[in-house]
């Protein structure tokens, strides 16, 4: 799946504030999910929604999925609660209750539609996937100046900060460069720091070899096999 997708309705914001906002000084975090694929995270708050969306059991290494059950998800939570606050001034995150097991579903559903919305797939007669976000966000215009909020209390309010970040990293040019693993087996995302944007595996070593070596046996179906 290839990186694209943003908010289809684009809001005058001012550009510099938010570069300043997705980027969190520039700073890349330890996120406890993606380092498990020994990656690093992405830029600033866009390393949250990178986290979220990772910690799915992946299909070849398979660590589990941690939001497979309320205590897993909890911790997991505790976690990116204490990474987020030290990168967000507005504190977006600071007030977020204990995980109920409502809440845990809530995370799960909102974790396949930001896969949807961010990484397109196509539907059985090969139309495209439309994807609404249940989330809102407030807009405030003051002395010349737009700040966006997220609404909703709680984990209802997470989805709609994840989604304010994507299109803060949108404004910044960050957005395009956080995909998905090439390999059909794989949904790990990956943050792409080459130049010029042009990485498609998560761990070349690991997809792209095994990717390499399948090649290589469709091409040559009557010779050993390559290990």
């Amino acid at each position: 799946m290839a990186a694209s997708g943003a908010p289809a309705a684009d809001v005058p914001v001012h550009p510099t504030e938010e570069t300043a906002m997705v980027s969190g000084g520039g700073e890349s975090r330890d996120w406890p999910a993606t380092t498990r694929y020994s990656l690093s995270g992405a830029p600033g708050e866009l390393g949250l929604v990178q986290d979220f969306l990772n910690t799915i059991e992946e299909g070849s290494a398979a660590p589990p999925d941690l939001l497979a059950t309320l205590p897993a998800a909890q911790e997991w939570a505790d976690e990116v609660r204490a990474l987020w606050s030290s990168l967000d001034e507005a504190c977006w995150g600071r007030d977020l209750p204990p995980l109920t097991e409502s809440d845990r579903r809530r995370l799960l559903a909102i974790r396949r539609r930001l896969f949807r919305g961010l990484f397109p797939t196509t539907t059985e007669d090969g139309g495209p996937t439309d994807v609404q976000a249940h989330a809102g966000v407030r807009l405030t215009l003051s002395r010349g100046e737009v700040s966006a909020e997220p609404t909703g209390r709680g984990w209802a309010q997470f989805e709609s900060a994840l989604l304010l970040i994507c299109y803060r990293a949108r404004l910044a040019g960050h957005l395009r460069r956080l995909k998905t693993c090439k390999s059909h087996e794989c949904d790990v995302v990956f943050y792409d720091r080459s130049p010029n944007n042009s990485a498609v595996w998560h761990d070349v070593r690991l997809c792209g070899n095994r990717a390499n070596v399948r090649a290589h046996r469709a091409r040559h179906p009557g010779r050993a096999a390559v290990t």
